[in-house]
């Protein structure tokens, strides 16, 4: 039976259905409308991204990493109107974050949340710029091809929310934006760049194509003007504010992460590139760089202007600009390009290969790589599609934005894969998977097609698929992608043992206890690092600037692993022994039949995460009773007056000594180191484990050391102090510092 020209015309317009009524059709057309809806993709977008980032955000990651509590420690200097454009401490940090930080202290007090919450607040709108930044990239093949009304998707439609949702489900993202650091402000200012610069590009094509031939004569009169003339031109053009926008998130992005001055180079680059591709095509006019280029002087004299204040500081402090780098840099090898290579091959392959990821416990679960299995698949799948569109501008920004922000971690090798130092590729590197599944959604609605009986129009943009196949696909992606990271982070890596350690569970631990007890006496808190930061930010409130100089009176640290501070006789004590510096057989057996165990907080694992030992005032220290040979005096503030040798866990000798304290010593914050010698034998020691500032009045520590004799440890020894600085601490009867020791 032959068809009517009107009939073809509706066949060739309308995908056919079936034996579809009116109420099924009125049902796909509400489908159709949610699926195309901008607000139903935001929604959805908020949700996910706000449910991963917020959710549990109190307990993980658990405790406070050290990085993050210099962040804070830094944010207290900014309360304390001791604010800066850069923090020069812990190699030198951008200063942006910290004042964010400090807002944060500001609303809900100096507790981890306060350090998180502004990350996970950038991991939200990072998602949702996303989704901007993918409308804008699609935006021309959009309006080419989109058809509602015969329920013909324009496939490249769903680019954007499915990019957005895979960010927002994305182990590394999620990971990074429940973690107090800056980094996660990278991703957030360079899509928020981007976006509004393809805003910009955009609005000046629609200019351009709505009035070619007016336009074109004014450009020739432009060009027979001054450059003036050209810039006032531009900066009127609406399109010149996206421009701007631009350059202001590319410029506030170095104020956050080092990393983030590849931005402006990567931009510069892609559109020389494009330029490059353009003319060698024959389409000079369609070069991105000539059609645009008083915007892009626009942009990147915002860019100057927003980076000028960080600009000034490097210029003035020109160390500070490359300080974190030079500790890192591969030219310090020896092998420079040998070492440059092993870095890019293993941080490609930390994004698609099993067991290859970063193994840093602090970043990621050991080993994960970014994408899991199915998506890597897709993600190689969406590059191919990209690689054959390579001509087309928002293909290759999105081919040449990896490579690009991929750049600081070839050159940065003193350790790889690693990701913090790639967060720039973030969004781009998930607009690969996004575009994978629209590709396999079209192929598979070819294959469909062209199986049935049924008229369908297809080209290259555009093929009909059903709005129910449409979402069970992408779905299902996006859900096993979603389920892998709920197990890895939520199940996996925030609960466990090695995230508790790494992120310093014992001391916020340690902070929580006495914010909600009533230690008895002086308060002694074990740690493997001196003033761990952590403990310093919550418990103590100091400042990165003010650190050593902090005093408090009812609170000494040191390492129970090599020594036992006392306090003075008939006073009480309590010990918060943190699991990061456990007690040792001596201190242990000090403390056996003498203290009270007052608590136990218990890591994920069940072991201690920190004991609570109370030393009652009645309390003898037999060790630190006065010998008949000895006190011996050495300086104003500290006297030996007990030294003996005993028998390590392994039945080696160790010399123990036990101190007499005439108070702290604040200068001496550096600590000591113990020089031992006997006949022709020497060795120096570490004796910073309970170091000056924290000496108490009338109180007392031993120490224990363990030393490379040979034969029967001898009957004296001669022992001095050394400064950090490697100067002996001498007194009126030993000016060279040096005192004899009987050792019973």
């Amino acid at each position: 039976m032959r068809t009517t020209k009107d009939e073809r015309r509706k066949t060739k317009d309308e995908p056919a259905t079936g034996n579809l009524g009116g109420r099924d059709t009125r049902v796909l057309r509400v489908a159709c409308c949610v699926l195309h809806s901008s607000w139903f993709h935001l929604a959805l977008i908020l949700l996910v991204a706000g449910l991963f980032r917020l959710w549990r955000i109190d307990s993980i990651p658990p405790g406070l990493f050290g990085d993050e509590a210099t962040d804070g420690l830094d944010a207290l200097d900014v309360l304390a109107g001791r604010g800066a454009i850069f923090f020069p401490a812990n190699f030198g940090r951008e200063g942006l974050h910290m004042w964010l930080v400090a807002g944060m202290f500001r609303l809900i007090g100096v507790v981890p949340l306060a350090l998180r919450l502004p990350s996970a607040l950038a991991g939200i709108l990072s998602a949702l710029a996303t989704y901007w930044l993918g409308l804008e990239l699609t935006k021309d093949e959009r309006r080419r091809t989109n058809n509602r009304r015969s329920f013909v998707f324009c496939l490249s439609s769903f680019v954007a929310p499915i990019a957005a949702l895979y960010l927002a489900t994305s182990y590394w993202h999620i990971h990074f934006s429940r973690f107090g650091i800056r980094g996660v402000f990278t991703p957030l200012c360079g899509v928020l760049a981007f976006a509004a610069f393809w805003r910009g590009v955009n609005l000046a094509n629609e200019r351009i194509s709505e009035s070619a031939n007016q336009r074109i004569g004014k450009s020739v009169i432009c060009n027979r003007q001054s450059a003036i003339c050209n810039l006032q031109s531009a900066i009127r053009n609406p399109q010149s504010p996206w421009f701007a926008l631009s350059g202001f998130f590319l410029g506030l992005a170095t104020h956050f992460y080092t990393a983030s001055r590849f931005f402006p180079v990567f931009l510069g680059g892609f559109l020389v590139l494009q330029a490059i591709i353009a003319c060698a095509s024959g389409q000079r006019e369609e070069a991105l760089l000539r059609r645009h280029f008083w915007g892009i002087v626009i942009l990147y004299a915002v860019v100057a202007l927003v980076f000028a204040p960080l600009g000034v500081y490097f210029l003035q402090h020109p160390g500070s600009f490359s300080q974190r780098a030079g500790e890192v840099v591969v030219f310090k090898d020896a092998s420079p390009l040998a070492r440059m290579g092993q870095a890019a091959v293993a941080n490609v392959l930390q994004f698609f290969a099993p067991g290859r990821g970063d193994m840093d416990q602090f970043y990621n679960l050991p080993g994960r790589p970014v994408f899991d299995p199915l998506t890597a698949v897709l993600a190689l799948i969406g590059v191919a599609a990209l690689l054959w569109r390579w001509r087309q501008p928002a293909a290759l920004f999105l081919l040449t934005w990896f490579p690009a922000l991929l750049l600081p971690s070839f050159l940065a090798t003193d350790r790889f894969p690693t990701l913090p130092r790639v967060l720039g590729v973030i969004p781009g590197v998930y607009f690969f998977p996004a575009i994978g599944v629209v590709a396999v959604i079209a192929a598979l609605g070819r294959l469909m097609s062209g199986s049935k009986d049924q008229a369908v129009r297809r080209d290259r943009h555009r093929v009909t698929v059903s709005p129910r196949h449409l979402v069970i696909l992408a779905a299902a992606a996006l859900l096993i992608h979603a389920a892998l990271t709920y197990r890895d982070y939520f199940r996996a890596w925030g609960p466990s043992q090695a995230t508790f350690d790494a992120f310093e569970g014992d001391m916020t631990a340690a902070w929580r206890w006495l914010g909600t007890n009533q230690p008895a006496g002086h308060v002694y808190l074990s740690s493997d690092i001196y003033r761990h930061p952590t403990f310093m930010l919550l418990g103590e409130h100091a400042t990165v600037q003010r650190y050593f100089e902090h005093e408090n009176p009812n609170l000494s640290w040191f390492d129970a692993r090599v020594s036992l501070p006392l306090p003075p006789p008939g006073q009480s004590a309590t010990y918060l022994i943190g699991a990061s510096a456990a007690l040792s057989g001596p201190a242990a057996e000090l403390l056996a039949g003498r203290g009270v165990e007052r608590d136990r907080i218990l890591a994920p694992n069940g072991s201690p995460a920190l004991t609570v030992v109370e030393l009652p005032a009645s309390a003898e220290a037999r060790f630190l009773r006065e010998t008949g040979l000895l006190p011996v005096a050495f300086g104003d503030h500290l006297t030996l007056v007990n030294a003996a040798w005993s028998a390590g866990a392994d039945g080696r000798a160790e010399l123990m000594l036990g101190w007499r304290t005439a108070g702290p010593d604040p200068a001496g914050w550096p600590g000591y180191r113990l020089e031992v010698a006997a006949g022709g034998w020497g060795q120096v020691v570490s004796f910073d484990a309970f170091r000056p500032p924290e000496w108490v009045a009338g109180g007392g520590f031993v120490t224990w050391h363990r030393l490379d004799l040979v034969g029967d440890p001898p009957r004296t020894l001669r022992l001095r102090l050394l400064t950090s600085d490697g100067r002996p601490l001498t007194s009126p009867d030993a000016a060279d510092g040096w005192h004899e020791v009987p050792i019973s």
